[in-house]
């Protein structure tokens, strides 16, 4: 093993007169007691993630253990298109020989040295030049993480200290979007919008953490149009911050694209709006691009689809296409002119691993590949292609409320056939992950959406392959709950009645 990782270091002109000291009696008998070991022995001893939607398959089965491209492959040799990019983050696809070296590179170079207490390095500086000038506007100011939920924590604090440096410290309020989600840790679930995630941990630690409506076309008809949707909800959004008193809140945050709560893309205007509130009533928007970042939308960063800066933005995910963890919150210059940099005292505090060099070298790869082979460009256009044929095919279905898209970011939002103003059941939408696994990929379907994030790398022959077998899955469902049943023992209570007709309802212009 010793000689394995030596060898890779010569191959990439570097030598090492290090001599490691390793007991090989213990590796030798740590690598028998593995090999002794079945999977389904050793995953019981990782606590996973298990929820009500994921495929019902032994542990083991859902073990993957390579990666090229668009596709996945589990231990039993099974090839899956990564439909959902991991988590939406293999933004370059996987196996990337490029990033790898870069990583093994630095490891040998300068494995670790923090930024913390005025040090640095090299790649550290390097990315956060690299963001400055990819980042929309003035935002050129880059204080690194490791989590998407730790950057939005890190943003929080930035604008919390920003105003406390101001000498408005009673602006500590953070103003946040129903469906939205910023991460996991207690600080982010003060902001979390989605009740099923954050109830288990209540009572959380502040007051002052207000969620108001997104505008979400689908579910709510009586706004009418793009225009009226984006106003009402704009004018919610500000009342929430004046009955909270603006002099008491630091910031608006959101997600361009509201992932996690189910795709849900506001028409065009909407972000306008918000950075209108947010100028007219004194604070900060910090825009959580973690998902939408690095290209996913067709853009490098959503906000630029209209042309916002937000004050602070917070970006992980894409930044290193997952191949080591990172993340970051940039702010704009205003912003960080109030630390200065001839200040002592604490501002925001680091932490141990933030602007790893390990982590910044494989970003600085990720960002090249991204740059080079203009994977944002073929976000928008295999986004367009994936999301058409979808709607050409399943989008007047009576189960489909709506196909949208936002670049290769799309939802299939799915309604009960005998009341289309109400969700599919969720136990139904669930059952499309198993189905999708039988055909060989891995969207990701929950509450009444099937969401769809494939690598940016994706072609047009993968997307039509890709929108087929999604297709399929989505009829099938239909079929079942379409289809009328005999009575008899085995009639079930739930089961669906017959069909209604097809709504004659006009289809949304993002589903066209």
């Amino acid at each position: 093993m010793v000689t394995a990782c030596l060898g890779r270091a010569e191959d990439f002109g570097m030598t090492s007169d290090l001599t490691p000291y390793v007991d090989i009696d213990s590796v030798t008998h740590a690598q028998h007691r593995g090999a002794a070991m079945t999977d389904a022995e050793m995953i019981k001893h990782l606590w996973t993630h298990k929820t009500q939607d994921h495929p019902h398959l032994p542990d083991e089965a859902l073990m993957f253990e390579r990666g090229e491209g668009v596709y996945v492959w589990n231990r039993e040799g099974r090839r899956f298109i990564d439909a959902f990019a991991g988590l939406a983050v293999v933004n370059v696809g996987h196996g990337r020989a490029e990033i790898a070296e870069a990583v093994a590179r630095q490891t040998m170079q300068l494995a670790y040295y923090p930024t913390t207490r005025q040090f640095s390095n090299r790649p550290a500086a390097e990315l956060a030049a690299k963001l400055a000038a990819l980042t929309p506007g003035d935002l050129s100011y880059t204080l690194f993480a490791v989590s998407g939920s730790e950057a939005n924590e890190r943003a929080i604090q930035i604008a919390r200290h920003y105003w406390l440096k101001r000498g408005r410290g009673r602006k500590h309020k953070v103003i946040a979007l129903q469906r939205g989600y910023h991460g996991a840790t207690l600080g982010t679930l003060e902001v979390c919008g989605i009740p099923e995630l954050f109830a288990p941990y209540e009572p959380l630690a502040w007051d002052g953490f207000v969620k108001s409506p997104p505008p979400y076309a689908l579910h709510d008809r009586e706004a009418g149009t793009d225009e009226r949707l984006v106003r009402r909800c704009a004018d919610m959004l500000a009342d929430a911050v004046r009955a909270q008193d603006p002099e008491t809140v630091a910031a608006i945050i959101l997600e361009p694209c509201l992932s996690s709560g189910g795709i849900i893309i506001p028409p065009l205007g909407w972000l306008e709006r918000v950075r209108d509130i947010c100028d007219e009533l004194d604070v900060l928007m910090i825009a959580d691009e973690v998902i939408t970042g690095f290209g996913r939308t067709g853009r490098w960063f959503a906000v630029e689809h209209e042309a916002v800066v937000p004050d602070i933005m917070t970006i992980a995910k894409g930044i290193t296409s997952g191949y080591v963890p990172l993340s970051a919150a940039v702010a704009r210059t205003r912003i960080a002119d109030v630390f200065g940099e001839t200040g002592h005292e604490e501002n925001v505090h680091a932490n141990t691993y933030c602007g790893h060099p390990v982590a910044c070298a494989a970003a600085l790869a990720n960002i090249a590949i991204l740059e080079r082979e203009d994977l944002i460009a073929n976000s928008a256009r295999m986004g367009e292609r994936l999301q058409h044929a979808l709607a050409n095919r399943i989008g007047a279905l009576p189960i489909v409320g709506e196909v949208r898209s936002r670049g290769l970011l799309l939802a299939v939002d799915l309604v009960d056939p005998h009341d289309r103003h109400q969700p599919l059941a969720k136990e139904q939408v669930a059952s499309l992950n198993m189905r999708a696994w039988k055909r060989g990929f891995i969207p990701f379907a929950r509450g009444s959406v099937l969401r769809l994030a494939p690598p940016l790398c994706i072609d047009a022959a993968q997307v039509d392959e890709l929108a087929a077998l999604v297709c399929e899955c989505v009829e099938e469902l239909q079929d079942e709950l379409l289809t009328p049943r005999a009575p008899g023992p085995a009639m079930r209570r739930s089961d669906p009645p017959a069909a209604a007709a097809p709504s004659s309802r006009p289809r949304p212009e993002s589903a066209r």
